[in-house]
């Protein structure tokens, strides 16, 4: 490895060896065993580009710090070392050792890869995952995304490839999904939240497709992607009856939504037209058996101005209902019980785009934990002159590459289960975690650095919805193009 030409795929990431999040020299161990392993096992022809930022100079460099197998066949790791003297140049040099997505370009500019993978150091490959890119079948002009599962840091040290893998699968903590960040129970389903919108015992989990529960105007609810997955346990008794009560969001306009009922085969088995807010009823037939059911929503799709979000339906309760003597009907059926106004979204912080007859390209694409697994061609990196090179902190910073790469014509493909990667949990502030996030802004407001704010990028997300363009920020010389750096390989 390690000419273009040989190589299939780059893994490219950025480090530095100052213990950043705890353990991280055993956590980035791990990694890079079971790329490595995993890149032998399966034949794929990788490298591993390691952009070493700014150095400290009271510690070896990462080579000599981490153990290191006979040489593979497949795969090579390679160093690319950006001293302090050019890391000084650019703003915050002192509060922010490592900027972190200006490394990334710099690993990117010197791939060799036909295709790129943006990383980073504590992440692990499903065998699933590393099998399907062995195949060779990625596609030029398409971005590959998947979830993220993170798992407990209390990794084996010194574990086989098969050892690590087996931890993770049964040490899952929560997921990064495209609705949101969930926490998982013990059966590796996304858990209710303490005060959901469905009783905890009413045998109901909220699969793919359903948003985590928000809160505003003293309402709690779930909003529902185009397919939201419903699992259940079907309760005893004769009638087999959901209550939900249901309301079109900002994204519907003034027009209906339309709710369809189909099992997991994709057949429909029920449909109803929503308007404003009303209570569903909907009525299982004797007979059914199945444990989950598809609810696919219509709606106009009006994008939002200050969230990438597509918003048409939001459910506020969720319930099993038997009344006394109800037998079960021989078919499928909704029924519009209770109807009444909608929320005003006009006013509010989900109001739609006052462009949104305009927009005909807006997604909702999958940016959660983005920094940890985006993969495009080398082609398509460098079409887009890869990340936005700010010396900041760097938060939404590669979720804004996403809906650039989206809206310069690249297709999102979600790569899904059982393909998966794990993220070997940090400590608390070090990046975002549900429970360090409070941690995590004192610790960037304390360096006096700023970040690019959710708000911020949304901005950002509307003005290239709005143009159906791309924001390129960086000049020809991004990845520091046009400085000579000093690399080394693990493997001679």
């Amino acid at each position: 490895m390690g000419s273009r030409g040989e190589c299939y795929l780059s893994l490219v990431l950025a480090a530095r060896n100052d213990d950043h999040g705890g353990n991280m020299l055993g956590r980035m161990q791990g990694m890079l065993d079971t790329w490595v392993g995993q890149a032998e096992r399966y034949g794929l022809p990788s490298e591993i580009v390691v952009v070493e930022w700014n150095p400290p100079a009271e510690r070896p460099r990462l080579k000599e710090s981490l153990r290191w197998p006979s040489r593979p066949e497949h795969c090579q790791v390679r160093f690319v070392e950006v001293p302090p003297e050019i890391h000084v140049r650019f703003k915050n040099a002192v509060p922010i050792p490592l900027h972190q997505m200006i490394a990334k370009n710099v690993g990117i500019r010197r791939a060799c890869g036909e295709f790129v993978l943006a990383t980073n150091l504590d992440i692990l490959f499903s065998a699933e995952l590393v099998r399907f890119l062995a195949e060779r079948r990625l596609e030029n002009g398409v971005m590959y995304r998947l979830d993220r599962h993170d798992v407990a840091k209390a990794v084996p040290a010194n574990a086989s490839l098969d050892e690590l893998l087996a931890f993770c699968e049964t040490h899952l903590l929560r997921v990064a999904a495209r609705e949101g960040e969930f926490q998982l129970s013990g059966d590796g389903q996304r858990a209710l939240d303490q005060q959901d919108i469905v009783a905890e015992d009413a045998g109901v989990r909220f699969g793919t497709g359903w948003s985590p529960v928000q809160c505003s105007e003293g309402l709690r609810y779930r909003w529902l992607e185009s397919e939201s997955e419903l699992r259940f346990e079907q309760p005893a008794g004769d009638a087999r009856e959901l209550l939900l009560t249901a309301e079109v969001g900002p994204s519907a306009g003034r027009e209906p939504v339309t709710l369809e009922i189909r099992n997991q085969a994709g057949s429909t088995l029920a449909a109803v037209a929503v308007t404003d807010r009303c209570q569903l009823r909907i009525q299982m037939p004797s007979g059914f058996s199945e444990n989950a059911l598809i609810l696919r929503v219509h709606g106009a799709d009006l994008p939002i101005t200050r969230q990438p979000r597509i918003a048409n339906l939001r459910v506020l309760a969720l319930k099993w209902d038997t009344p006394p003597g109800r037998k079960r009907c021989a078919g499928w059926s909704i029924e519009v019980l209770d109807t009444g106004p909608a929320f005003d979204w006009a006013g509010s912080f989900d109001a739609a785009s006052p462009f949104s007859q305009e927009i005909r390209n807006a997604a909702h694409l999958h940016i959660s934990a983005c920094g940890d697994f985006t993969l495009l061609s080398r082609e398509n990196w460098f079409r887009l002159r890869a990340y936005p090179e700010f010396p900041i902190w760097p938060m939404h910073i590669d979720a804004l590459l996403c809906y650039t790469a989206y809206h310069a014509g690249i297709r999102e493909s979600i790569l899904r289960e059982p393909m998966r990667i794990y993220h070997v949990e940090h400590g608390s502030g070090a990046g975002w975690t549900p429970e360090g996030e409070q941690e995590r802004i004192a610790r960037v407001k304390s360096k006096g650095v700023s970040e690019l704010t959710y708000a911020g990028f949304a901005k950002w997300v509307d003005l290239m919805r709005r143009y159906d363009s791309p924001v390129i920020c960086n000049g020809g010389n991004w990845g520091l193009g046009d400085v000579d750096l000093f690399e080394q390989t693990v493997w001679r």
